[in-house]
């Protein structure tokens, strides 16, 4: 199993990023936080210190964590804002993304790693969910047929992530999307942290019933990257769901993934969202689930 972590979560300085990556014996690593800004808005010059360093420290990319779609109004009216003030992305309407996808085709290409991640519609601040109801279904995947349109001409894959700040926050819904679409081209980007962190009032009911493992199940034969990360529930607090290291959470990942070595083929990508200490030790406690 290839494993991976977002260069951002370990600094955001990416050649210190990939100077730890390598120390901790790991060859690829997922492109978000570049440069002070997000990805798919890099420069050719950016993009060139960015294939100089990857040739210096002689790792590959596993995905580009794109945030296409994320800050990106589903519906006219609709108001979207940023959850994290450390988490880059741009914004605009559906024209603007599509625009900006042109480019992180290019880019994705250049980076020899033609996969880019795309979020299926923050849910807004201003209207109440819950979301994923059956317009909500029919406007993302029309959307996401358009930027299948211009990734296919560059012959990149678009890989759907479940986030629990979208329309769609659990996998059994970003499924949906992807089998209805059907198209070679569109993937899921399985993060089972953000199902399991998913807003029980924000979700229909007939999209709570599977477990993780019922999930990775379902999910596997349209998996193509996945992510990583572990939360410790604590009653009481604004925000009940705390990041923790990826063994000292509530989802347990020993069992998890195992699962994910005898069903799939993609790469394991951490996205811990820890302080450095916590992040360095996922990353050695994910070499060492996958070398048992």
């Amino acid at each position: 199993m290839k494993l991976s972590i977002i260069s951002d979560q370990v600094s955001q300085n990416l050649e210190e990023a990939l100077k730890i990556i390598v120390k901790e014996g790991y060859e690829y690593v997922e492109l978000h936080n570049v440069f002070g800004h997000s990805i798919e808005t890099c420069t050719k010059e950016e993009v060139e210190i960015i294939k100089h360093l990857l040739n210096r420290y002689h790792v590959k990319v596993s995905n580009i964590a794109s945030t296409l779609f994320f800050l990106c109004p589903l519906y006219q009216g609709d108001e979207v804002s940023l959850f994290n003030p450390g988490f880059y992305s741009i914004q605009g309407d559906l024209e603007y993304h599509l625009k900006v996808l042109e480019n992180a085709c290019w880019i994705a290409n250049e980076l020899d790693c033609p996969k880019i991640r795309i979020f299926p519609f923050r849910w807004p601040d201003n209207r109440k969910g819950p979301y994923g109801t059956k317009l909500d279904f029919e406007k993302i995947i029309e959307n996401i047929k358009k930027a299948l349109d211009i990734s296919k001409k560059h012959h990149v894959t678009l890989m759907l992530e479940n986030c629990p700040y979208s329309h769609l926050p659990k996998g059994k819904m970003t499924l949906q999307v992807v089998q209805e679409i059907n198209d070679p081209y569109l993937k899921l980007l399985w993060d089972p942290a953000n199902s399991y962190r998913a807003i029980r009032e924000n979700v229909p009911k007939e999209y709570m019933d599977w477990s993780l493992e019922e999930e990775l199940l379902h999910l596997y034969p349209y998996i193509g990257h996945i992510h990583l990360k572990n939360y410790h529930y604590v009653s009481g607090l604004v925000k009940p769901f705390v990041h923790v290291p990826l063994l000292n959470g509530n989802i347990d990942y020993k069992t998890l993934v195992k699962s994910i070595q005898e069903t799939c083929d993609c790469i394991l990508s951490l996205e811990p969202e820890v302080d450095k200490k916590g992040t360095l030790l996922s990353m050695q406690c994910l070499k060492s689930l996958c070398s048992v």
